[in-house]
């Protein structure tokens, strides 16, 4: 576990890092350069490229994870692994570019007029999804062998940093719009260049046509492949298509508006992506093992660490939403979005809370059932948008994202809670939920001061007090304790 914590220590770290870029980039220098409207374009080619990564992977990432620990002792299956899934990758990208080049024509027709401006940079869809989707295999390679710090750097802080600097060229006329778009190629092809020098440094990576070593499992893994690819499609369609439909029903500007808020709220799930991660391969292995009781104790411990910490950014970005506000340029243009935030952020707590319920069953032998439920999830989730986003516009759209989170972790819960006896909830889950509550009605109390930096600070500084005093008086997570007592240098 040493490895586990040192690993995910570091990964929190850069993922924050990549979050204070993100928040230069989001908050300040894309409200002040851009336009709503050209916020929306570069946040909708991104996510369309992202949505459409399952579909050129084909599920091979997860299933890299799943079967790398029964390889993992002989080099030749090992190699052999991976180029089969690289091999599948390349001809998944071959098809489905075709098939969405074939389609631009058809897919005008289901898209607002005030979003043509998105087929102007179709070309660099094509593009993105090769270079996500190399990158993907990659990751996983680095993430089987316990790596994941790479990849929170180029995912997280390399991207935003590139992106921050390019954005102040086009600021200062050294770049037109047109040229810092086709940048972001670049930006991204650099983050796969890194992860493939690093892997080969890792260990050493031999591309081997002949699979013959692997044979027998090729079967099992094409078929783990298939689940998981309509799992992980499903999955990415339900967390992204309120994005593509408030670009399609709405139109770009509100895109641009909305995923702005959407930013300021997701901040809370930052600490769940590093464990997520890192946890991966830790279930995979245990899994191979059957360590059921292994699972079951870091499944509750991450559970309630993971609240903590949600719990304690909510409050802080709901007493302070005002004066982020504030602080943004041009802020009036995105005040609109600003509802979004808590709604987002409250969603975001819900995914923290059940903890990683989706990686156990999807590395388990009822990975199906995960699939089904999010191809079911998937339509209710469509249906929702169409019904609340003509009517209630971006709010609409975020509460069909809350409603599908909920739905989908309680399925979740129940399902792992009959079949292997497991839960993340014990009664300290419901005295941090009563702390969450207790310190949200507590924020009115708060005094306002007209600075708003000054007002961030101090609201920040008595919230967390308060949080942590109460938190660690009830002693609701050892770890935490034991941590905090260790820094301030006190005997328990």
């Amino acid at each position: 576990m040493g490895k586990l914590l040192k690993q995910s220590f570091w990964s929190t770290i850069i993922i924050y890092i990549g979050v204070i870029l993100g928040f230069v980039n989001s908050i300040i220098l894309f409200p002040k350069f851009l336009s709503t409207e050209q916020i929306g374009l570069v946040r909708q080619i991104l996510s369309a490229s992202i949505m459409l990564v399952p579909l050129t992977t084909f599920g091979t990432s997860a299933a890299y994870l799943k079967f790398y620990p029964k390889f993992k002792e002989n080099n030749d299956q090992k190699n052999q692994l991976f180029t089969f899934q690289l091999m599948i990758i390349i001809l998944s990208c071959f098809i489905t570019c075709s098939i969405i080049f074939l389609s631009v024509d058809y897919i005008k027709l289901y898209i607002n007029d005030n979003s043509k401006l998105l087929f102007q940079y179709f070309h660099l869809l094509y593009f993105l999804v090769v270079i996500f989707s190399l990158s993907s295999i990659f990751e996983a390679y680095l993430k089987s062998r316990y790596e994941i710090m790479l990849n929170n750097y180029v995912n997280g802080v390399s991207n935003r940093f590139l992106t921050g600097i390019f954005l102040i060229f086009f600021s200062l006329n050294i770049i037109d719009f047109n040229i810092f778009l086709n940048l972001q190629i670049l930006i991204y092809l650099l983050g796969l260049i890194i992860l493939i020098i690093y892997s080969q440094k890792k260990e050493k990576i031999v591309l081997v046509l002949n699979i013959r070593k692997i044979r027998k499992s090729i079967k099992k893994i094409l078929n783990f492949c298939s689940f998981s690819f309509l799992g992980n499609f499903s999955n990415i369609l339900v967390l992204n298509i309120d994005i593509l439909m408030v670009t399609s029903i709405l139109g770009l500007s509100d895109t641009g508006i909305y995923t702005t808020a959407f930013y300021i709220g997701m901040i809370i799930d930052i600490p769940r992506r590093a464990i997520s991660q890192i946890s991966l391969p830790f279930i995979s292995e245990n899994i191979q093992k059957k360590n059921f009781k292994i699972i079951e104790d870091n499944y509750r411990e991450i559970s309630i660490n993971q609240m903590m910490i949600g719990i304690l950014l909510f409050n802080l970005i709901i007493v302070n939403l005002d004066n982020i506000y504030d602080l943004m340029p041009n802020s009036e243009k995105f005040i609109s979005g600003k509802s979004v935030v808590g709604i987002i952020a409250l969603s975001k707590i819900i995914i923290m809370s059940f903890s990683y319920n989706s990686e156990i069953i999807s590395l388990s032998k009822y990975y199906r059932f995960t699939v089904l439920l999010i191809m079911i999830l998937a339509i209710f989730t469509i249906g929702l948008n169409l019904i609340l986003i003509p009517k209630y516009g971006m709010v609409g759209a975020a509460y069909s994202s809350l409603f599908a989170v909920l739905i989908f972790n309680i399925i979740k819960f129940i399902f792992l809670k009959i079949k292997m006896d497991i839960s993340p909830f014990n009664y300290k889950t419901l005295l941090l939920t009563i702390i969450g509550i207790l310190i949200y009605n507590l924020t009115v109390f708060i005094p306002n001061f007209k600075n708003p930096i000054i007002d961030i600070i101090i609201n920040s500084f008595i919230i967390s007090i308060i949080y942590l005093c109460l938190i660690i008086k009830l002693k609701l997570s050892p770890k935490f304790n034991s941590i905090f007592y260790n820094l301030i240098k006190l005997d328990r």
